[in-house]
């Protein structure tokens, strides 16, 4: 009745895996073979939730042509505009991650820090808790005079927002996803500027766009 090869095979695989066979195998012996297929279930439910609910975070910066790109260690960024991209499953399941990764933006905001750009664009699945959460860390920075403008807002994400009524309560513009790569990024970080009364003298922006920040950055 026992794959003893394949019962080897799934205990050398992963932790997730070895757990499941523990599990399941204490079950059949303690309580009951019926029972263990049940707790099996169960806990593959309850350990695929965090795993799934695992997120990114990944801070942009604009190059000297002022085109934004993925921050490479030890790379300077403004602390004027600060831009940040979100990956993964937004579901109540990311919460605690999420919670992670609205903190690392929060301690990256300083006395100086106007606007904060949030990629949206691989933010996938989102539920009620998951963007209640966001409405909390919108509110935070909106409490220390930063402006947080989310782009590449998916029509599912743009669903669950206005759903939930979270739309109404954002006073910031959203730009949503666009066929063309980049292009909701471009237009938020074009908006972004208009917000920054003042700028460092090395902005790379300032320097693209001679000085006026006139032209769009890459779409």
């Amino acid at each position: 009745m026992v794959d003893w090869r394949a019962l080897a095979s799934h205990w050398k695989a992963t932790h997730f895996d070895k757990a499941i066979v523990f599990a399941t195998a204490f079950s059949a012996v303690a309580i009951s073979v019926e029972f263990c297929v049940m707790v099996g279930v169960l806990m593959s439910f309850l350990l695929t939730v965090p795993r799934a609910g695992r997120m990114l975070l990944t801070q942009f910066v604009i190059n000297d042509r002022g085109y934004p790109h993925e921050r490479l260690a030890g790379e300077p960024a403004c602390d004027r505009l600060l831009i940040f991209g979100i990956e993964g499953e937004f579901f109540f399941g990311a919460v605690p991650t999420l919670e992670q990764h609205f903190q690392a933006i929060e301690d990256q905001v300083t006395a100086n820090t106007r606007v904060v750009v949030l990629r949206m664009k691989r933010a996938r699945n989102p539920d009620a808790v998951a963007v209640s959460e966001l409405e909390h860390f919108l509110e935070r920075l909106r409490g220390r005079g930063v402006h947080v403008l989310m782009c590449g807002v998916t029509p599912d994400l743009h669903g669950v927002l206005e759903r939930s009524g979270v739309l109404e309560r954002v006073p910031e513009p959203l730009f949503k996803q666009q066929r063309v790569r980049q292009s909701s990024t471009a237009e938020a970080i074009r908006h972004a500027y208009t917000l920054i009364e003042q700028r460092c003298e090395p902005c790379p922006w300032r320097q693209a766009n001679g000085g006026d920040g006139t032209r769009t950055a890459a779409s």
